[in-house]
């Protein structure tokens, strides 16, 4: 039962996430106000940890500090 995430909703999270002093569980609240989804905090750990895995995030962005 795999939910499809526009790639609207992953730019977010990717916005979000690079901003210091927001906290990845404060991430779903804020996606889910803006663009009326269902996502739970589970879902942006997968969609982060897909990212991570595709390209080699240790250069260049912060994600791999937020684990």
């Amino acid at each position: 039962m795999t939910e499809e995430i526009s790639e609207e909703v992953k730019k977010e999270i990717f916005r979000l996430i690079a901003i210091p002093g927001v906290e990845i569980s404060d991430i779903p609240e804020q996606v889910n106000k803006l663009f009326n989804t269902e996502l739970d905090s589970e879902k942006v750990m997968e969609i982060l940890s897909d990212e991570y895995l595709k390209h080699n995030l240790d250069f260049g962005r912060r994600l791999c500090c937020r684990f």
